[in-house]
């Protein structure tokens, strides 16, 4: 697919839903990683330690996983637009509690909040799916991706200015304040959205009684969705909660690790990230042009692959050798995420795919919740090192079931 074609003709991908969801990928992309740059020093700051930390996580991620069920179930039955345009302003509800925190149990509070309202990711995820063509979803996919790289490459550099310019605590609470608004901006962005499942499949926004009632029968939907669905769907499926859970648990102690252990200073943490987004965007867009070409499974086994020899850097890493761990980290990143939306896109049809990635959602963030208090332990009470050599060594198994047990499907679902 020629780049040119993203954006005229017939067969453009940026314009209607998808266009709208990149425009508010934008907006959230280029504020979300401003406090995220050094989120994990400012929890430590208000009295947490290490340990805690994990715990932090922990109860997001199970927050998340309990609202995945429903999520799914409502977006195939009621639609997903009022769910991805109502939600969001959820969102910016909850960083208000990270701007007025005075100790970490108000993060908590704040992350559990949008935890909950994150009710939407399954009915985002298959509006996304559903607004791109088949043999096009890999260029379209990789296309969202670069364009939020590009977004929040800024962000490590602003959260820098901000934490230089006032004092951390000062500057990490105005970085909250600008997610805030930006998310106000999405959500009401968002509000432009049109339903993507036709008039006689979504029934319109049910009440939140009604939701709760259906929860047994969301949970029971979504478990049954795996008997309509491929071997392959299954293995992918479990090769990537795996990777996600170790992945998600060592991204929140990669600032601590490097400004505790290898010395690096917060200004050059925040050039490290920036490299890596500005460095994984060309390459990343060029895999994901030829996905729709050569396939997607290559692509995703050597997103995993590219975990290890980033991961074993990284341990013993000077701020020289940071920037090459976190360029193969990033674009191994990139490379797994794009190719199993992908292929989750090509194999799931499009009246499941609410229900599906429900389903598929809520185990990853049960094992992401798991991982975390895990990888917590491990590093605070172990050895620092080796959450991430965990994460190099696990990464060659999950490559080897994509290689053995997972196929393309030879009919791609619209």
């Amino acid at each position: 697919m020629k780049v040119s074609s993203l954006f005229r003709g017939d067969s453009a991908l940026l314009r209607g839903n998808f266009l709208i969801l990149t425009l508010s990928w934008v907006i959230m992309y280029s504020a979300g990683p401003i406090p995220q740059t050094y989120a994990s020093l400012y929890y430590l700051s208000l009295g947490a330690d290490e340990f805690l930390i994990s715990v932090i996580a922990f109860a997001g991620s199970i927050a998340i996983a309990l609202v995945q069920f429903p999520g799914g179930y409502l977006a195939d039955k009621h639609g997903r637009r009022w769910l991805v345009s109502t939600m969001t302003y959820g969102l910016a509800v909850g960083a208000f509690f990270f701007i007025i925190a005075p100790s970490w149990p108000f993060i908590m509070l704040g992350m559990i909040i949008q935890s909950v309202c994150a009710i939407y990711g399954p009915a985002l995820m298959a509006m996304v799916i559903d607004s791109l063509p088949p043999k096009h979803r890999g260029a379209g996919f990789s296309f969202q991706t670069i364009v939020t790289s590009l977004a929040l490459l800024p962000a490590p550099l602003i959260a820098q200015y901000l934490v230089l310019t006032f004092d951390f605590d000062l500057g990490m609470r105005i970085a909250y304040t600008i997610v805030m608004v930006a998310y106000f901006a999405t959500a009401t962005l968002r509000l432009k959205l049109k339903e993507t499942l036709p008039p006689n499949a979504a029934g319109g926004r049910p009440k939140i009684v009604e939701a709760l009632r259906e929860y047994p029968k969301s949970v029971r939907e979504s478990i049954s969705v795996w008997r309509k669905l491929s071997k392959s769907t299954f293995y992918l499926f479990l090769a990537t909660i795996g990777v996600n859970g170790i992945v998600v648990s060592c991204y929140t102690y990669f600032v601590v690790y490097a400004t505790s252990v290898l010395g690096v200073t917060e200004s050059q943490w925040a050039f490290v990230m920036a490299f890596m987004y500005l460095s994984v965007a060309i390459p990343g867009i060029i895999a994901g042009l030829s996905m729709d070409i050569k396939g997607r499974k290559t692509f995703l086994i050597l997103g995993y692959l590219l975990y290890a020899p980033g991961m074993l850097l990284f341990v013993t890493a000077d701020f020289n050798m940071l920037l090459l761990a976190f360029f193969l980290y990033g674009l191994g990143n990139t490379l797994q995420l794009n190719s199993y939306q992908v292929l989750m896109g090509d194999m799931i049809p499009k009246n499941l795919r609410g229900t599906a990635n429900g389903c598929i959602h809520f185990f990853m963030y049960i094992v992401q919740a798991v991982c975390q208090v895990i990888i917590g332990f491990l590093y605070a009470f172990v050895s620092p090192q080796l959450p991430f050599l965990l994460l190099a060594a696990s990464a060659i198994p999950f490559a080897a079931i994509i290689a053995f047990k997972v196929s393309e499907p030879a009919v791609k679902e619209d």
